[in-house]
């Protein structure tokens, strides 16, 4: 009982903070914090637990924000992806910044080579150099 009162007054206080109101999301957030905060007949009442703080926002661990964890991560992802063979991909990372360089069969490649690269966490921005080789 207590940690579903403490999951709704945390889905309230979210939904509050984010800024961009959801009318049915509010009304059943109300609707069950209401529920949750009636004495249930056969227990006693819980002590009030702490409010969760709505400013604080889950970071990733430290290692996934070093750039050659970055750097590796997006070089097993390129390696793994069939539609990547035969493209030679270099690619740097200097404090969140991915630049990719090389060569590519295809603007596809290009194109693939940049969404594995942004889909990584602790990526800012992706500076895309690869050329598609000559026939």
């Amino acid at each position: 009982m207590r940690t579903a009162r403490c999951f709704l007054m945390a889905t309230v206080c979210l939904l509050a903070a984010c800024g961009r109101p959801d009318p049915q999301a509010s009304a059943a957030a109300s609707a069950a914090l209401e529920a949750a905060s009636k004495p249930a007949a056969r227990s006693p009442p819980a002590p009030a637990a702490p409010a969760a703080a709505p400013d604080r926002v889950a970071m990733p661990a430290p290692e996934a924000l070093s750039d050659a964890a970055i750097t590796g991560r997006i070089d097993r992802a390129l390696r793994a992806d069939p539609a990547m063979a035969g493209a030679d991909v270099s690619i740097n990372t200097d404090r969140g910044v991915v630049v990719l360089s090389g060569t590519v069969k295809s603007h596809e490649q290009t194109g693939v080579a940049s969404a594995h690269a942004q889909r990584q966490d602790g990526v800012l921005r992706v500076d895309n150099h690869l050329m598609p080789a000559l026939s």
